[in-house]
């Protein structure tokens, strides 16, 4: 977790017994986005854009709590200017979901994640621009539980193992990760112990020698993490990602077009 998701998760977690009730036909709690506006943003001016220049999309009442999907689409008048983009769960344990940091002129315009969604909240999109400014757009779910829920899947296969999926028009590149990711909130089912967290906390995506994008990762990151970027171009192949998680085991792999081999590696503590 990075310094200011540990800085997040213990002020908010000491606020839990302050926070007003969740009501279930009412509008989400405002109390944990508004400190944590303060600490991230000071009392900077945040915007609320159009779609022109971003939407964020996620399903009023998720299906799946444990693995939320969450789709970020940048339009025509954020293309080129983003610098960087947080993504944050006001009512989760731990709010901040990932922090996106672009290089200068990225072609990226847009991020789908799965994320864990522990009760009623919003989800935020907030990007900060190549000039300073702040924009956010946010999004209202109906969930509870993602956070506690057991993993599974990623209980076969190999740690770090990663697989591709590209779009016909070579856009649009989804990648998984084979991963547990556990939040630590989950318990084990035989011993009624805890499950110590263990999660994937930095990816970098490279094209060639350039880096599409580097992001910081925190625990509401769902099993086996997913991330699709599309861009306003073709991917140029071949395009690596690296991995590290939080016992400091690093993966990576290659995908080299499509149609080509993926040559991937997974690292030991």
């Amino acid at each position: 977790m990075s310094k200011p998701s540990r800085i997040l998760f213990l002020l908010w977690a000491s606020t839990l017994g302050l926070a007003a009730p969740v009501l279930a036909d009412g509008p989400p709690p405002t109390g944990a986005w508004d400190f944590m506006r303060k600490q991230l943003y000071g009392e900077r001016d945040i915007g609320i854009p159009g779609d022109a220049f971003m939407k964020i999309e996620v399903p009023e009442s998720t299906p799946d709590p444990a693995a939320t999907s969450v789709n970020i689409k940048l339009g025509p008048e954020a293309q080129g200017r983003i610098k960087s983009l947080r993504l944050i769960i006001d009512n989760n344990p731990a709010p901040m979901v990932a922090t996106i940091d672009f290089p200068a002129g990225s072609p990226i315009n847009g991020i789908e994640t799965r994320v864990r969604v522990d009760r009623f909240t919003s989800v935020r999109a907030v990007a900060e621009t190549t000039d300073g400014g702040l924009e956010m757009r946010s999004q209202w779910v109906n969930a509870a539980g993602g956070c506690s829920a057991p993993s599974s899947a990623a209980a076969g296969g190999t740690l770090g193992e990663m697989r591709f999926r590209p779009s016909a028009d070579d856009k649009a590149l989804q990648v998984s990760i084979r991963h547990p990711n556990h939040s630590g909130f989950q318990i084990d089912p035989v011993s009624g112990d805890p499950v110590p967290p263990h999660y994937i906390t930095h990816v970098r995506l490279k094209a060639g020698k350039s880096v599409l994008l580097e992001a910081d990762l925190g625990i509401s990151i769902s099993e086996n993490p997913l991330l699709r970027i599309s861009s306003s171009q073709p991917l140029a192949a071949p395009l690596t990602v690296e991995a590290v998680d939080s016992r400091q085991a690093r993966f990576s792999a290659v995908w080299k077009g499509p149609g080509g081999d993926v040559a991937a590696g997974t690292g030991a503590p």
